[in-house]
């Protein structure tokens, strides 16, 4: 997620990504033996001297949940009290070492996010100072707003997920999100806050200046003012580094300018063939031109570093790169379909391309939930690729599994809904559509009218087989609010009609 810009680093750390490396590569080690406590120091090591290495945290993440697992317990009262240091940096990755041994706990994701923001501010307020990498080395750019978005990410969830979401920590969670000028998830954050207090007037018009804020960042217009005042760096102060930003965004261009940025990451890259790090920004440049020549390169090198490093993750990067060819293909494939209705050969073409797309996601995501057990988010996906064909019973077990990530959760009882009411097991639908609108903090995006249509219609078609007329008077209520919210909703109109008629009939 390259949202974020590089300060100058003012908060009191070296980078030394070497000294970095050398603990990431032993934590890799002492995980693979299942020595977790220890990988977790090498990763919190490491971090002190590249903390905003995004795949480190995220590799730590992953050694926490497999702790988790293996039924790792919460640090002691000596580890809680034990400083790394005191900067901002420091403070943070204690609580990501509090929280990594812990990792359930959405106190030590708040401190983390908390800290982070802190390092951000103040590597900015350095970057005043003293003006971008004022002393050439480029050695303390830091991009700690990075972290602090995709741990606060994490603690919506965490709180979303809750018995009793806790509305504090979405304001708290709110406000640094917008310290960082992330309005995106301060949107998000206030939304779920004002769904636990809808009568608060003071949430409502904090939620309409957010979404100001948002609209006028994504619409370009607060650029120059969030960089004067230090907060989601989406511009770089440093002209020059913004040119080159620019130049990478439209890399997909064939052009001077694409071999240019594609020739100096291969020379850093040469430069030290051990660093990952250069080889996934030469791969990340290669594959943003889209041409065969190019990503061919770029599977060749991901499969060099997975079997060099043993790291899946390099598998998966290849995976992701064929099912974007995939979708390449068949966006071609339905194109010329639409031009040619009457071709039976391109429609072959087009039917055969999604039969081996779905082929190969499905043996995909498999591999995928093999090598991350617990990694839900996986088993979602592969429940959707199992539905689609239509293998409903397996796709019931991994949405079943899928319902413990709040990031899927509403999405994974909406899908359960639907394998349900394939079977005509209605009564199992009902109760698992409404657990889906009972969770789900919104009420008026796609996913709660689709959980409510959903839901509805399995009353109706349960209603219709028992002969209920409760069952229809429920159906025709969730019609009613789903009418009232958007008329033109799917078929809500006709469908409302047929209910209505249902209970008259069985009154």
């Amino acid at each position: 997620m390259a949202l974020f810009s590089k300060g100058k680093g003012g908060d009191s750390f070296k980078r030394d990504p070497r000294k970095a490396r050398r603990f990431f590569e032993h934590a890799q080690v002492v995980s693979e033996a299942r020595n977790y406590d220890y990988a977790i120091e090498c990763y919190i090591n490491g971090l002190r001297h590249d903390p905003d290495n995004m795949s480190k945290h995220e590799a730590l993440r992953d050694v926490s949940l497999k702790r988790k697992v293996g039924g790792g317990k919460p640090a002691g009262l000596g580890a809680k009290f034990k400083s790394i240091g005191s900067s901002a940096v420091d403070k943070m990755l204690q609580a990501e070492k509090l929280w990594a041994m812990d990792p359930l706990n959405v106190k030590h994701m708040r401190d983390m996010m908390r800290y982070a923001v802190e390092a951000e501010e103040l590597d900015q307020a350095s970057d005043d100072e003293e003006g971008p990498d004022s002393d050439g080395d480029g050695t303390n750019g830091s991009n700690m707003a990075e972290v602090a978005y995709w741990v606060g990410a994490m603690v919506l969830e965490s709180n979303a997920s809750a018995k009793r979401p806790d509305k504090s920590l979405y304001l708290k969670t709110r406000d640094l999100f917008a310290r960082i000028s992330a309005f995106d998830k301060a949107v998000e954050a206030c939304r779920r806050a004002l769904a636990l207090d809808p009568t608060n007037s003071d949430l409502q018009g904090d939620l309409k200046n957010l979404e100001a804020e948002r609209t006028m960042q994504e619409g370009g217009y607060s650029d120059k003012k969030s960089a004067e005042e230090g907060g989601f760096r989406q511009f770089v102060r440093d002209e020059d580094k913004q040119r080159q930003l620019d130049q990478e965004g439209r890399i997909r261009k064939s052009g001077t300018a694409a071999e240019e940025i594609i020739a100096s990451r291969r020379a850093e890259w040469e430069e030290d063939p051990q660093d990952m790090a250069r080889l996934v920004k030469l791969v990340d440049a290669l594959l943003k031109r889209e041409t065969p020549e190019s990503e061919k390169e770029a599977v060749e090198l991901l499969n060099q570093a997975a079997e060099q490093t043993g790291q899946y993750r390099f598998k998966t990067r290849v995976g992701d790169i064929r099912m974007k060819q995939f979708n390449r293909l068949l966006r071609q494939l339905r194109t010329k379909r639409e031009e040619s209705p009457g071709d039976e050969q391109v429609t072959q073409k087009y039917e055969e391309a999604k039969k081996k797309q779905l082929e190969f996601e499905l043996r995909e995501f498999a591999d995928r939930v093999q090598n991350y057990p617990t990694d839900m988010g996986m088993r979602y996906e592969l429940g959707k690729r199992l539905l689609l064909s239509r293998q409903v019973d397996e796709a019931i077990g991994a949405f079943q599994q899928a319902k413990a990530d709040a990031k899927h959760r509403a999405s994974a009882h909406l899908y359960l809904g639907h394998c349900y009411v394939q079977k005509q097991w209605f009564e199992e639908a009902i109760d698992t559509l409404r657990q889906g609108v009972e969770g789900h903090a919104l009420s008026d995006d796609r996913t709660a009218m689709e959980l409510r249509y959903l839901l509805m219609d399995s009353l109706f078609q349960s209603g219709v087989k028992e002969g209920s007329v409760e069952l229809a008077k429920e159906a025709r209520e969730i019609g009613s609010q789903i009418l009232q919210t958007d008329i033109n909703f799917r078929d809500i109109k006709t469908r409302m009609d047929e209910i209505r008629k249902l209970v008259e009939d069985l009154i």
